[in-house]
């Protein structure tokens, strides 16, 4: 993200410098651990657990703030498809993207907000690496959704934004289904190896 004032680039998942990012957009999602837990004390071990919780933890709550956000941006879509419908020719029902796109957002913000929670029970094995890496996508095609929807109105661009943002939701909606179908067939499969097991 970028500050409106100060022109600061930033990541909203940690907060931190997005230089630091380099090319790898989004790892701050994934959890690395700073080091062997073995060699560790107790006071260490401690320490690392509250991390590791606390990393998962804001990413959920930076999910539901973002939902809630979200609710002032539906607001804010319906002024900006009546603007358009004012700017060009386009009928009430042909402004109905930008009311899909909002509503997609909403949707996959509800699935990433509870991806954090599964992960954290997660182990760490190659099935958790792939599971990060669907849930690292969706993310990422939810943010890149989020800033179209952000962008201001030029009515000389509105058949560019209508396509960019048609095209965008259908990739998100997308995205979201492979990470609910890949997470329904490990269940199924039960390639899913929790950190702890889960006694029900």
């Amino acid at each position: 993200m970028t500050c409106k004032k100060c022109k600061w680039e930033f990541c909203w998942v940690c907060m931190g410098p997005w230089s630091e990012h380099g090319t790898s957009w989004y790892n701050c999602a994934r959890y690395e651990e700073k080091g062997e837990t073995k060699n560790m004390d107790a006071q260490s071990k401690s320490r690392a657990s509250l991390e590791r919780y606390l990393h998962y933890y804001n990413r959920f709550a930076n999910h539901e703030q973002s939902m809630k956000l979200e609710q002032e941006l539906h607001l804010r879509t319906e002024k900006k498809m009546e603007e358009m419908q004012e700017a060009s020719t386009l009928s009430w029902i042909e402004v109905q993207f930008l009311s899909k796109a909002v509503d997609t957002l909403g949707k996959c913000r509800t699935v990433l907000k509870w991806t954090y929670a599964m992960a954290f029970y997660l182990a760490k094995n190659n099935q958790t690496q792939m599971f990060e890496d669907n849930q690292n996508d969706l993310e990422q095609a939810v943010e890149s959704l989020a800033e179209l929807l952000e962008k201001p109105l030029e009515d000389e661009k509105i058949a560019e934004l209508r396509q960019q943002t048609t095209d965008k939701t259908v990739y998100v909606q997308r995205r979201c289904e492979i990470l609910l179908q890949d997470t329904l067939k490990g269940y199924e499969e039960e390639r899913w190896i929790w950190a702890d097991p889960i006694k029900i």
